[in-house]
């Protein structure tokens, strides 16, 4: 009786497989795992395809979640095969592409499948800034015609694939990222008077633009100004950063934390927080410091004018603008008024709009909406 009823349980529920070009500790690696934890339910299952690498953020699905890591190479024409038998031996309800680099794979394989099981394609950013190159914008405009379920985190993203590869604007859905306000909430408040620190969370690669940041501390410090710099993440441009701020002579006011495991608790040692990124689409680093009460001053890229709601609830600055971001800042550190009110403000705007809870009832319900579409 118990196996019977094991076996239901296994037949009738929502198998939804995510797949995802890598399993790091990544925005949108984070997100999906944020996603699958609240969709803990007997009749929704969730299993995991890693094209790339390890699955470095494992430990955060629970045993549960089936993870299978093809450790693809470049250009593997044999990845599309060993999909096509993972997902017939798998037979999820709905296919969950997440990211273009996951796209083309998926669809293939898919194609040669019947019956086939619904695909859905999110897209979460580009590796760079910049217009997508066209062969890409040309193969997505294909893709897309293979694809049942299109949407994107942002209105800016959105604005990306419709006006960059031609997707009509009905077929793409936005469902945001959420927070937890819960685990990312204000932290004892910081004694005034002492050193004001600027902060930032990301990879340590160009994208993230973290050298702008180190140039513009190293123009408040010039001009008398008493702050330190806290940098949250790893990446292949560490080496260089160090040797940027040695070189504007600040070594000692810029502090490399790598890897984070507590972010709310490197949050709370900040005074104000900054996103240098010259590439974002909805930017978790930047709602999980909005959520800690943090004042903040952001780059106008991807959805941070949407967000910040432009500039009601933070900063807005221009790409790539040091001077810019020194304004910003400096506007910030002289005036702790300034930075209670942004910082009060940017809580209760993550509190309205931006909350994990929300987030994880419209995935639900794009799930079962998709699901119900059944295999074509």
């Amino acid at each position: 009786m118990r196996l019977l009823e094991v076996r239901t349980i296994f037949y009738t529920a929502t198998h939804v497989l995510h797949v995802v070009p890598t399993l790091g500790f990544g925005g949108m690696e984070l997100a999906m795992a944020r996603v699958i934890r609240g969709l803990v339910s007997v009749d929704m299952r969730h299993s995991i395809v890693c094209l790339k690498g390890d699955a470095v953020i494992g430990n955060l699905f629970g045993e549960d979640v089936p993870i299978y890591c093809m450790h693809s190479g470049s250009n593997d024409m044999s990845l599309p095969w060993r999909l096509w038998k993972l997902i017939r031996r798998t037979c999820p309800a709905v296919i969950h592409a997440r990211n273009w680099s996951a796209w083309p794979d998926v669809a293939l394989a898919r194609l040669v499948m019947l019956p086939r099981s619904p695909l859905i394609f999110s897209f979460h950013g580009m590796d760079a800034a910049g217009v997508m190159p066209f062969r890409r914008r040309l193969a997505s405009r294909v893709l897309a015609s293979l694809t049942n379920h299109i949407f994107t985190v942002s209105q800016a993203s959105r604005r990306t694939l419709v006006e960059q590869i031609g997707i009509p604007a009905r077929r793409i859905k936005v469902i945001p990222n959420g927070v937890d306000t819960e685990r990312f909430a204000p932290g004892p408040a910081r004694s005034a008077g002492g050193r004001i620190v600027i902060g930032t969370v990301g990879s340590l690669t160009p994208v993230k633009n973290q050298s702008l940041l180190i140039r513009s501390v190293a123009q408040l410090i010039s001009s008398g100004q008493d702050i330190d710099l806290r940098l949250a993440g790893n990446g292949p441009m560490k080496d260089e950063l160090i040797s940027l701020a040695r070189e504007l002579g600040i070594e000692d006011h810029v502090f490399f934390a790598g890897h984070v495991d507590d972010v709310p608790r490197f949050l709370h040692q900040l005074d104000i927080f900054a996103l240098p990124s010259s590439s974002e689409q909805h930017p978790n680093a930047l709602l999980e410091a909005m959520a800690c009460g943090l004042p903040c001053a952001a780059t106008r890229v991807g959805s941070v004018d949407e967000v910040l709601a432009r500039g009601k609830y933070g900063i807005v600055l221009q790409s790539d603008d040091v001077s810019g971001m020194t304004d910003a800042l400096i506007g910030l550190v002289q005036d702790i008024n300034m930075r209670n009110c942004l910082g009060a403000a940017a809580r209760g705007r993550v509190l309205e709009r931006y909350t994990v809870e929300v987030m994880i009832r419209k995935y639900e319900d794009m799930y079962r909406t998709v699901s119900r579409s059944g295999r074509l």
